[in-house]
């Protein structure tokens, strides 16, 4: 009896520890806040987090993709330059693929100074990163896909990944249509003379974006981080030789399974 009671009493400690260690990351209520958030239970509304180091709090949905895409953006950290490279004081950023604005904050909260372009096609996300955006200067987040040229794209939006493809966009599902543009669209938009970092995470069409003749936009690149999303059948070494032909150092990054770093010397 007595053993039984002292076991009970041993897992109870434990659960309640879990949450009494300091964290590097979550508060002790933002830790119990997430614990609630199930895989395959999502919940209506929203959570306010106050991440350790952030000036302002984040917001995020009630569901576990938005909680992966915390740990994903402040833990892993997989969307920062490559480490041999070193931003000016006030660099000039592209976040392509910006999903519910945290890579933004987490850029700002490093480059203070930067000015940061982000574009996410999906309109939800892009809601909610205007919103976590919105306490910081020089963000500017727009609700259109990256692709090969400016049109009219979709994509399948009952998709359960933690974001939306138009590679992997078919007849099934609920189809989202939404406008496109490009990187020199972009550049010309804003009149950029240089850009000093490009973060790429567009789930697929990275590769129709390589892959075509107008490469003109690499010129203006300084530093890129392209999130590759290949088949089996593709090999990375096609996109890192095509970086190569363009003037870069460019890798595998060893951090990530699908990434590419690269870099232009001065």
């Amino acid at each position: 009896m007595l053993k039984k009671v002292y076991n009970s009493i041993k897992k109870q400690y434990r659960k309640v520890r879990v949450f009494t260690q300091p964290h590097p990351l979550y508060t002790t209520i933002d830790r119990i806040k997430l614990s609630k958030i199930e895989r395959d239970n999502p919940k209506k509304g929203f959570l306010k987090l106050y991440l350790k180091g952030l000036e302002h709090p984040i917001k995020i949905r009630k569901n576990f993709i938005d909680k992966e895409v915390v740990g994903y953006v402040f833990a892993d950290k997989y969307h920062l330059p490559p480490q041999k490279v070193t931003l000016p004081d006030s660099p000039i950023i592209l976040d392509l693929g910006s999903n519910i604005g945290l890579t933004v904050v987490h850029l700002k909260q490093l480059y203070p100074n930067s000015t940061i372009y982000g574009y996410e096609m999906n309109t939800n996300n892009y809601l909610l990163a205007k919103n976590n955006t919105k306490f910081y200067k020089n963000v500017h987040i727009h609700n259109q896909a990256i692709w090969k040229e400016n049109t009219t794209v979709s994509y399948n939006a009952d998709s359960d990944f933690d974001a939306y493809s138009i590679k992997e966009n078919n007849d099934s599902g609920k189809k989202v249509t939404i406008q496109s543009t490009t990187i020199q669209s972009i550049i010309e938009t804003y009149n950029l003379t240089h850009i000093d970092y490009v973060k790429m995470d567009i789930e697929g069409a990275e590769e129709a974006i390589l892959e075509q003749d107008d490469l003109r936009w690499l010129q203006y690149v300084k530093a890129i981080n392209i999130e590759m999303h290949l088949d089996e059948s593709e090999d990375i070494n096609t996109y890192i030789n095509i970086l190569k032909g363009q003037g870069f150092n460019a890798w595998k990054d060893d951090k990530h399974w699908s990434s590419i770093m690269a870099f232009k010397k001065d």
